[in-house]
């Protein structure tokens, strides 16, 4: 292996002298770490530096970990992956769900990011007990019936955290560290949300978004549109974990070498679920799968919240583990094209690395009355049943898509958007009589036009 040792130091020298990532990461084969690094700022206000030991917020990285917990309690006999929910929620209000629903995302819950988003006191921190109350008080619409498609749902996943509570009558937090984090010795990990039992982490990776009318970075606490970070700070199972690479290792490897659970379950826990409606996005109990031609099956997970993006990616067949907490914004295609760096030199496969990291874009302030022109609802051409809602909140602008949260659209110019973060622009224009709203992500184009204003 010491060509790939040679061709992951080349790389991440590169990396770090052309400062392409802001984070941690640790890349092992069939046991063996093969590389180990971190690159640029744990703290920005004081030029802290990341080590390998900084701890993360792994958003839902923390979701494979969920999984994990709700797997032992099924291998001691206290749980089945076919109890209904209402077993061990009898007041909510979504009869037919399952576990399995809830850890393959074909539950058909709504995720509850809007419902806080709409409801909660924005002064307050929520947790998960706050969620549950919210859904008995409000009872949102299921999206689908239970496995007739997946769909990714935070939900669920909070939900399996109050199901482990109520099964062991313990704090969810301290069942991980007493069932997981410490019998592994995963002595940096917890569950916990930092804002909401105000505590400091030693060497804590603090996580930072891009301001795009400042045009600097800020803690996402301080920038409008991600100040979610606060208030759902007190939400666990969908996220809420935090962590090192050195820590997820271990996690990984007790996986692998079958120490944590019966390879019976984890092929389950590898193994998608067969809908009424079939979908390429294929999603174990707690895993994203995937089969590749070249690397063979790859299980993984990764994670976003604003300031981290996280990944934890194993190629089965090779043994090869990737492990990457990043901890300040950048473009995602680019991120991507970092991730994709690093699996081929994993590989010893060719790569290609770009020279620079792309500069962030800058929006402009527009007037209220220019903002009103977008907006209305927009009915997908190909698709005239998907609806797209764009609406104003607070003088600010937003688009909602089917099946997604709203997302916060920056302006160019005055009918040209941004949505910071994701490689993606929208165009509002006219045709005819038709007003339309163009969504751009790379080569891939999808139209609407008005049917309400």
């Amino acid at each position: 292996m010491a060509d790939i040792k040679a061709n992951l130091e080349n790389l991440f020298q590169y990396i770090k002298e052309k400062q392409l990532l802001n984070g941690t990461v640790l890349v092992a084969k069939k046991g063996e770490i093969l590389y180990e690094g971190a690159f640029g700022d744990a703290d920005m206000s004081t030029n802290r530096p990341l080590t390998s030991r900084s701890v993360f917020n792994l958003a839902s990285v923390s979701k494979p970990i969920t999984a994990t917990a709700i797997l032992l309690l099924v291998q001691e006999g206290k749980l089945s992956l076919d109890d209904y929910l209402n077993k061990w929620i009898p007041d909510l209000p979504y009869g037919g769900i399952t576990i399995r629903h809830l850890l393959n995302h074909t539950s058909g819950l709504p995720d509850y990011l809007d419902l806080f988003e709409v409801y909660w006191d924005k002064a307050k921190i929520a947790d998960n007990d706050d969620l549950l109350r919210y859904l008995i008080k409000y009872k949102p619409e299921r999206l689908f019936a239970p496995n007739e498609r997946v769909e990714y749902s935070n939900t669920g996943y909070i939900l399996l955290a109050l199901i482990v509570e109520r099964i062991t009558d313990m704090d969810f937090a301290d069942f991980l560290q007493e069932n997981i984090f410490k019998p592994l010795k995963m002595t940096r990990t917890q569950a916990i949300g930092v804002r909401k039992e105000n505590i400091e982490i030693d060497d804590y990776a603090y996580g930072y978004v891009y301001d795009v009318y400042a045009g600097e970075y800020v803690l996402a606490d301080d920038f409008e549109e991600s100040k979610m970070v606060t208030y759902l700070d007190g939400m666990l199972g969908d996220g809420g974990i935090q962590s090192t690479v050195g820590d997820l290792y271990l996690y990984e490897r007790a996986l692998s070498t079958g120490a944590l659970i019966n390879d019976v379950l984890l092929r389950e826990a590898y193994t998608p679920p067969k809908t009424e409606i079939d979908t390429p996005y294929k999603y174990g109990l707690g895993w994203i799968i995937e089969d590749n031609e070249e690397k063979g099956q790859i299980i993984w997970h990764s994670g976003g919240w604003p300031g981290y993006v996280t990944i934890l990616k194993r190629f089965m067949d090779h043994e090869i583990v990737i492990i990457v907490l990043r901890n300040k914004e950048q473009d995602f295609d680019f991120d991507q094209h970092i991730l994709h760096a690093i699996e081929q030199a994993a590989f010893d496969l060719p790569y290609e690395i770009a020279k620079e990291r792309p500069r962030l874009e800058h929006a402009q302030v527009l007037p209220e009355d220019i903002l009103k022109r977008h907006v209305g609802n927009y009915a997908l051409i190909d698709h005239p049943d998907l609806i797209i809602n764009v609406f104003l909140e607070n003088n600010r602008l937003f688009i909602k898509m089917p099946g997604s949260m709203k997302l916060e659209l920056h302006a160019k110019t005055e009918n040209n958007f941004f949505i910071r973060g994701l490689t993606i622009d929208v165009d509002f224009t006219t045709e005819g009589s038709k007003e339309l709203v163009k969504i751009i992500d790379g080569t891939e184009v999808q139209i609407a036009e008005t049917i309400s204003n």
